[in-house]
């Protein structure tokens, strides 16, 4: 009579395997480790204390040293049935980096939970939450109230958000005049006529005409509704550096030598409106009179603000968005004053978002959100010490 081959049996885990795999050193290794077990938990063929060890050594590896180890346990496990409450709550907590792929793809985060994030005012956290297959009421509310232009375009935008009526109109109020937002808004199903009064001054012609069917709304009163929204466009999507023209040039080589005249703030200088300041700014740091950097800045092809910016030292990966906004300055007239620094905030903001905020780069997605926020911090604190 033959015998069977037996199978051979899966090695258990153990507790010296624990301590093996948490002192092999090197970040790919640790990396390697956790997406092995993992793979384990999720096969669901560990025995229970099998499994209770595979969990401690996660915990352990998500209170890494390393941001790189604890995004691999953040990667590896956010849609892994096997994660766990505690576990979950650990990652959120954590930097953007770490808690952004559970924030964005976990469905078991309760809102408790994901309110208390919306607080933290992390913009990438509050973006991966807006971008969540089901966004709850309550949380919607939460990322309107406190969230940038970015963050509530991509909650309108989502679908799988439950919005009500006064997070919309609260919406509009914040950023209506951005165009991605308005156009958004009024693709909710949850619109009502009291938001489309709010929202008709400031979405596109078609959109408008979408909305007057839709609402019945008289032609006449939507035109009154829009000339009255443009005349009342007062809100400034980014607060102004408030001085004076002839303080850019001090000013801007005041923080140059500081070392605090950032690619950020001039940025934000140029999408604010702020040209004076911006102009002054990429002298300073080219080194080069105010009159060579206005020419460099204006020039209407592209080898004017690439040769003003490379001289300045601002990474290349960041040209593109500073050309983006140098475009719009160029096309809406701000220069000579025939536009509005309102009109050209809401246009530069609808363009960044449009064209650039989907880059890969998360410098660059910073950098956007910094100037798409709606102001709350005075940015004129960053530009003297106290007292000077």
């Amino acid at each position: 009579m033959g015998t069977s081959a037996s199978r051979p049996t899966k090695p258990r885990l153990t507790s010296a395997d624990v301590d093996r795999l948490l002192t092999r050193p090197g970040a790919s290794s640790r990396i390697e480790t956790i997406v092995n077990l993992v793979g384990e938990l999720d096969q669901d063929a560990l025995t229970e204390d099998e499994r209770r060890l595979a969990l401690d050594v996660l915990r352990t590896f998500a209170a890494d040293a390393e941001t790189e180890v604890r995004a691999a346990v953040a990667w590896q496990i956010h849609n892994s049935p096997a994660m766990t409450a505690d576990l979950a709550e650990q990652l959120v907590r954590d930097v953007a980096r770490v808690a952004v792929p559970i924030l964005r793809h976990a469905d078991r985060l309760p809102d408790s939970l994901l309110l208390e994030i919306v607080a933290e005012r992390d913009p990438q956290k509050q973006l991966a939450i807006a971008s969540r297959r089901s966004v709850s009421e309550a949380v919607s509310a939460a990322l309107v109230e406190n969230g940038n232009v970015i963050t509530v375009v991509h909650l309108l935008r989502n679908r799988g958000a439950r919005v009500t009526e006064k997070t919309l109109a609260r919406a509009a109020d914040r950023f209506g005049q951005v165009p991605a937002v308005a156009d958004a808004a009024a693709a909710r199903p949850e619109i009502t006529l009291a938001v489309v009064e709010k929202l008709i001054a400031f979405v596109s012609e078609e959109v408008r005409q979408r909305l007057v069917a839709r609402h019945g709304l008289e032609a006449g009163l939507a035109r009154r509704l829009a000339e009255r929204g443009r005349e009342a466009a007062t809100m400034r999507l980014l607060q102004p550096l408030l001085i004076r023209p002839n303080d850019a040039e001090m000013m801007a080589r005041h923080l140059h030598r500081q070392g605090r005249l950032t690619s950020h703030m001039l940025f934000r200088a140029l999408c604010g409106g702020d040209l004076d300041l911006f102009v002054a700014g990429m002298a300073a740091k080219a080194d080069i009179t105010m009159d060579s950097a206005r020419i460099l800045a204006w020039d209407d092809g592209v080898l004017g603000l690439r040769c003003l910016l490379d001289a300045a030292g601002i990474p290349a990966r960041l040209g593109r968005a500073f050309r983006t906004a140098q475009k719009v300055a160029l096309e809406t007239g701000l220069l000579t004053g025939s536009c509005s620094r309102e009109a050209y905030q809401a246009t530069v903001l609808d363009e960044l978002l449009r064209t650039v905020a989907t880059a890969d780069d998360p410098e660059v997605d910073e950098m956007v959100m910094q100037a798409c926020d709606q102001p709350g911090l005075d940015p004129t604190a960053e530009l003297m010490p106290v007292g000077t």
